[in-house]
């Protein structure tokens, strides 16, 4: 069976999207980018964590680079208007986050309400999420949410930051091509070898 993935409590906050992270985030995705486009292997190394009765797997170590890779899926499944689709929904709500109470609900509403959403011609995806009314202005206090919006749409100062940024000239990508690239990524979550002691390797919720 499939399992959810739950970021526990006891966890720190989402950190790759933090001001002073720009090298490391623009390195990592970079990497993904160029995995997703064929041009080399992807290496995503192991995550550890343990899994409840319910199947529901906590990790322990690698939370950062599950955290990027649901992120990224999130904004193509925006890009190619599948976010009012009930699949992917499922898909999708199967990762949350347990240390705060805003940071799961955020992961939850914009999976949930994410085909609402429409950017405007000037505004970047982070922009058009927070101009929702259903994203309460305190939820931008929360240092996850923070660093979530901050890697979707980067700094937008010369690095390659954001996930975003890295689709920037996305009329050079059709329909067929996202697709391929959502199955690039989904490849990606496979590649991460899980290790506990009672589930041993699973796929995630992939």
């Amino acid at each position: 069976g499939k399992c959810k993935v739950v970021i526990p409590i006891l966890q720190r906050d989402y950190a790759q999207g933090r001001v002073g992270y720009e090298s490391q985030r623009e390195k990592f995705l970079r990497a993904i980018s160029a995995a997703l486009n064929g041009e080399k292997q992807l290496k995503l190394d192991f995550v550890y964590g343990s899994s409840d009765q319910e199947c529901r797997f906590n990790p322990l170590d690698g939370q950062q680079r599950l955290t990027t890779l649901w992120l990224l899926h999130w904004y193509l499944a925006f890009l190619l208007g599948k976010l009012s689709e009930q699949s992917t929904i499922e898909h999708l709500s199967n990762f949350s986050y347990e240390t705060r109470v805003s940071s799961t609900s955020f992961c939850q509403r914009i999976v949930k309400r994410g085909s609402e959403i429409v950017k405007g011609k000037k505004e970047n995806i982070a922009e058009a999420i927070i101009r929702q009314t259903w994203i309460p202005s305190v939820w931008r206090q929360d240092p996850t949410v923070q660093s979530m919006l901050r890697m979707l749409s980067g700094e937008h100062n010369g690095k390659i930051d954001g996930i975003e940024e890295l689709f920037a000239d996305k009329e050079e990508y059709n329909s067929v091509d996202l697709e391929k690239i959502i199955s690039g990524t989904v490849s990606a979550y496979k590649s991460m070898k899980t290790y506990d002691r009672y589930l041993g390797d699973i796929h995630f919720y992939i």
